[in-house]
């Protein structure tokens, strides 16, 4: 594609530097990828090519030298060889942990290190004792080990394809024109020699050069480094000039900020110059998140206390039992110490209820781009939404025009006159017919012909008879005016009708309202509006722009010029047309246009009346739109440029306003009064004027202008944000709903960051280019699905229907993940107390063992999974919504729960697994006070006899009374544990309320501990295999009764926290 251009070793370095320092900060490259990536700029020449050498070198583009915005692209015939050719558009993605290795480094998890050193110590006892149990103690420590990682290894894996499958839901779309015709197609389809478009908000698909724009700009910090927007253009260059120095290439990643343009594609994929810096360069390890950190907080407090308890364990242990036995003491108290304090399926099942929350919220729309961002979203105190597309349906439609104290609602339009003639743009007089012209050329919205209908223009349509097809409305009008008729009202307020009011006028045009159009939504609700009434594709053919500055957030408007005619001495007659907020319209005006033509001074009773219908648009939801033009002289071909402002900036000639209605969502009104039960404040951020963001606050239960609600939410303008002093954004932050309107993506930014330091978690939406930035800084950031691609890279989550309910769904979800995380916890953390005390009996008291290795496995490994998978689809409690949002910085495993697990509630359950220990002794006539300190000469192989309350025990029944002491234990751990999983499963909320049953995989997990257990306990063969032996059914009917004790105090906890929930000794036992 020509040849390559030899640019000066020095300008290249020059310009280069930032792009390497960019590359080199981070990563290491060898010698040869310097000297590959020194030769980026000298691998382009198409920056030094004019328009006709453009033409030449790529004959299969079809440009269009004389007007390069009519280049009719590759054939799609081509564009599909190009892409079997040469691939696909796709830049080199960092290199995704195989599977292997992902399965190795579940190993390197500490928890299990923990457990391999318990396990490497157990096996060094059954070489030195040659005791058997040390060798199953070992290789079932091997086991738990190998299975829980494959199993986090499966659950990881699985979450990674949740995570593609949500991306798959994501392809970055870009316009391109083949065969003549505008198109959408997939990034990854571009082929060199596409003729691309680029607009404001959108990435740069493939390194394109320029052909055609329009004040272009663009922010290339993904290849310079700086962030600062250049202006780009369509000149060529001098060969001596690099590539990155001539601002008519635009490289793929490319950000358009302002402007628009037209390119033709010259690289694509990895041979762009973003795809050579992508393979030199490596991924960075990811940011742990919120939840891994929390998680690897209760991990370090495990990996301290295990070996802390091991070894007050051991040391007592010698002290008691003698140290002649040393080896056995040592592997037995930290191998049961570390087997019974780590829990060893919390990495699979917390993943799992990741996995869980984000397949729920897929369903409805909802794409998570990490899976634990979700929890991050449960604690949100601030959720700050845009109104249109999110609050509202973004379903726009153009309700009325106010012309100088007139309103017309509907259309503008002649009695008897069939719509072909309507399309005549001369049919109407001014001020109406400025006002249609400028709708159709101040408009970036265009019908997409790629899905569009055939209609019939020419076809007689005439209104049934006895239907008002238009009115324009008076204060103090007639009916009729330059030929159009209307109705006469007394008041504007009579003009503003509810859109049903003329729904059947509509029926007619429906098959214009209904084609498919792109654009944002205000301009296609502008273009449909114009184009049922003028051909709009006709005046804009005959009135191409010779300039024009697109719409952005921050100024508000959009202007183009025409050349109307030539005059003589080189002159021309021009006529400069603006559409943007008609407040911000109206203070460039100094006259304003009236239904004769006339253009009147722009007096106080003038915008009195401009903004009595403003105010009165607003009242009713509407957006309202303004228009303005001005005709003035200047030389031929003279160039207008945004920067020197050579275009006429004030003086100019209001023509009126077109009011667009956006009806709110059905289902927001409900997601915010969940936010405001639940403690969520909402801020409404907007570009509205202040009237509309009100009106629709009003309708969707925002805010409340009941006195006595007043003094609960504010509307701040967004002139006013720059002026707010810190004590003005602290009331501000106390407010429970706020209103920002007319506000710019700067000031958004700076809402999060005042709120922010005020300590409060702040979801921000957007879907604007210039939106990142606040996306970005936000704890969380909410893009739209049919936002731009900038702001859903931002973004930590996308809303696939852009719908605020949505929100709402994510934080519920959010807090029960949260909760059910804790849930789990609570639940699995006691059982490490029962264990510990049945070793503790024997190490502290001398008396006979409780438990053993084997036993306290088959129920870390065994019985205690089911139930914690169960833990994954625990419905939500009643009140979820309810509560406030958790306060900064509480933690999962927080000093509460520790208390309620490891303090009391273990110990509770200890008591129970005690008294059914207790009773096989009795059974047996033996008293247990006599236990105490027995285990130095008696319990044991080597042991001697027992006697108590006049009865003496061979060692062989000694033996057996103790693994049916053994096996009573384990049914309190076990038994104990089933019931305690009811409790578990609500926080607050009463279980006779939440309900025993509205987890049947609760049910499932109890039932399969149960089979589990007495199999565990009375099978012979596996019950001698763990140590244990057949107990008494009144073991089962003592753990039973007093775990049913132990549920009541939890429902009494409960009741507690419910009532009293800030007392502070209910909080010692709230977690």
């Amino acid at each position: 594609m020509g040849t390559a251009n030899t640019s000066s070793t020095t300008d290249s370095g020059r310009q280069r530097s930032p792009l390497f320092r960019r590359i080199f900060s981070r990563n290491k490259v060898s010698p040869k990828d310097v000297e590959k990536g020194a030769r980026l700029d000298s691998s382009f020449s198409e920056h030094t090519w004019d328009i006709e050498k453009l033409q030449q070198n790529f004959p299969a583009s079809n440009i269009a030298v004389d007007k390069p915005d009519k280049s009719k692209g590759l054939s799609q015939e081509k564009a599909d060889e190009l892409l079997r050719i040469n691939g696909p558009n796709i830049l080199p993605k960092q290199k995704e942990m195989s599977e292997l290795e992902l399965f190795i480094r579940q190993f390197l998890n500490m928890l299990w290190i923990l457990l391999i050193a318990a396990a490497l110590l157990t096996l060094v006892s059954f070489f030195t004792m040659h005791q058997m149990i040390s060798l199953w103690v070992a290789i079932f420590l091997f086991v738990l080990i190998i299975v829980m990682c494959t199993v986090s290894w499966y659950q990881e894996r699985e979450a990674r394809k949740v995570i593609r499958g949500f991306e798959n839901l994501l392809p970055e779309i870009c316009n391109v024109i083949r065969d003549g015709v505008g198109k959408q197609i997939p990034a990854a389809d571009i082929v060199v020699g596409d003729i691309i478009k680029i607009q404001s908000g959108v990435r740069v698909p493939a390194d394109t050069r320029i052909i055609d724009c329009a004040q272009l700009k663009l922010e290339t910090s993904s290849i310079t480094g700086e962030a600062e927007p250049l202006d780009y253009h369509t000149d060529s260059v001098a060969p001596t000039i690099p590539i990155f120095e001539s601002h008519n290439v635009a490289f793929n990643s490319s950000l358009c900020v302002d402007g628009e343009g037209m390119g033709v594609v010259i690289k694509t994929g990895v041979n762009t110059v973003i795809g050579q810096i992508a393979a030199l360069t490596t991924g960075q390890p990811p940011k742990k998140s919120r939840l891994e950190q929390q998680i690897k907080v209760f991990v370090h407090f495990l990996l301290v206390m295990a070996p802390t308890v091991g070894t007050i364990s051991m040391v007592v242990g010698g002290l008691i039992f003698g140290w002649s036995d040393w080896l056995t003491l040592l592997s037995t108290s930290y191998a049961v110490c570390a087997i019974a304090l780590v829990p060893e399926g919390l990495s699979a099942t917390v993943t799992s209820i990741l996995t869980v929350v984000a397949r729920r919220l897929k369903k409805k729309s909802v794409y998570l781009k990490r899976l634990d961002i979700v929890e991050a979203l449960g604690s949100a105190k601030i959720i700050a939404s845009d109104k249109t597309g999110t609050l509202t349906k973004n379903v726009m439609t153009v309700t009325d025009m106010w012309i100088n104290d007139l309103v017309i609602h509907g259309f503008p339009r002649l009695d008897d006159h069939p719509l072909r003639d309507l399309k005549i743009l001369e049919t109407f007089k001014p001020p109406i017919s400025d006002i249609l012209l400028a709708m159709a050329l101040c408009n970036k919205a265009d019908f997409d012909y790629e899905k569009d209908v055939k209609i019939d223009i020419n076809e007689q349509l005439t209104m049934p008879p006895g239907k008002n097809q238009s009115s324009i409305a008076a204060k103090t009008g007639s009916n009729s005016q330059d030929g159009v008729t209307g109705t006469t009202y007394s008041s504007i307020d009579d003009a503003i009708l509810p859109f049903s009011s003329f729904a059947s006028f509509l029926e007619y045009q429906a098959s214009i309202s209904k084609r498919p159009a792109l654009g944002s939504a205000s301009d296609i609700a502008i273009l449909k509006y114009a184009a049922q009434v003028i051909d709009v594709t006709k005046n804009r053919r005959t009135n191409p722009p010779v300039f024009e500055i697109p719409f952005n957030s921050k100024r508000k408007w959009q202007l183009v010029v025409i050349k109307k005619h030539k005059l003589a001495d080189g002159q021309a007659k021009y006529k400069l047309i603006m559409k943007g907020a008609s407040d911000i319209l109206i203070k460039k005006c100094g006259k304003i246009m009236n239904m004769n033509e006339e253009e009147v001074p722009l007096d106080e009773n003038e915008r009195a009346k401009f903004e009595r219908a403003v105010e009165t648009f607003g009242e009713q939801g509407r957006r309202v739109i303004g228009f303005a033009q001005v005709e003035f002289v200047a030389a031929d071909n003279f160039v207008f440029n945004e920067k020197e402002g050579n275009y006429p900036q004030e003086g100019l000639v209001f023509l009126g306003t077109c009011a667009i209605m956006d009806p709110p969502r059905d289902e927001t009104a409900d997601a915010i009064k969940s936010c405001k039960d639940a403690g969520i404040r909402i801020f409404m951020v907007t570009g509205d004027h202040h009237t509309t963001a009100k009106a629709i606050a009003e309708q969707i239960g925002l805010i409340d202008d009941k006195p006595a609600n007043q003094s609960n939410w504010e509307i701040v303008k967004g002139e006013d944000i720059p002026k707010l002093t810190p004590q003005d954004w602290d009331r501000l932050s106390a407010r429970n709903s706020l209103v920002f309107s007319r506000t710019t993506p700067e000031q958004k930014l700076l809402i999060v960051e005042e709120m922010q330091k005020r300590k409060q978690v702040i979801a921000m939406t957007g879907d604007g280019v210039n939106d990142s930035p606040a996306l970005k800084k936000a704890d969380i950031g909410i893009g739209m699905g049919s936002g731009s691609e900038v702001a859903k890279q931002a973004a930590d989550i996308i809303l696939m229907n852009d719908n605020f309910a949505s929100i709402v769904s994510s934080i519920k979800e959010g807090r029960l993940m949260f909760e059910n995380i804790k849930k789990l916890m609570a639940y699995v953390m006691p059982h490490a107390v029962t264990e510990l005390w049945g070793i503790w009996l024997y190490y502290l008291f001398g008396m006979p063992a409780a438990t053993n290795s084997l036993i306290v496995l088959s129920m870390d490994l065994v019985t205690e999974i089911p139930p914690g998978l169960a833990m994954c689809n625990e419905p939500f409690e009643s009140d979820i919504m309810e509560r406030p949002p958790r306060r900064n910085g509480k933690n999962i495993v927080s000093k509460a729960l520790l208390f309620y697990t490891y303090g009391y509630l273990g110990f509770l359950q200890a008591i129970a697994c005690f008294l059914s220990y207790c009773y096989i002794f009795w059974s047996h006539g033996i008293n247990p006070g006599d236990l105490w300190m027995s285990a130095l000469d008696h319990w044991k192989v080597n042991g001697s006899d027992f006697t108590s309350n006049g009865h003496t025990f061979t060692v062989d029944e000694q033996l057996y009374i103790n693994r049916q002491a053994m096996s009573a234990w384990q049914v309190g751990m076990v038994f104990g544990q089933m019931f305690h999983l009811f409790s578990a499963r609500s926080l607050r909320e009463s279980m006779f309320k939440h309900g025993f049953f509205t987890n049947k995989s609760a049910i499932l997990a109890v039932v399969i501990d149960a089979v589990l257990l007495g199999i565990f306990v009375y099978v012979p063969g596996i019950n001698e295999f763990l140590g244990g032996a057949p107990v008494p059914v009144w073991c089962w009917v003592i753990v039973a009764v007093y775990s049913i004790g132990i549920f009541f105090f939890n429902e009494l906890r409960k009741l507690c926290i419910r009532r009293w929930p800030k007392n502070l000794i209910v909080r010692i036992f709230k977690f």
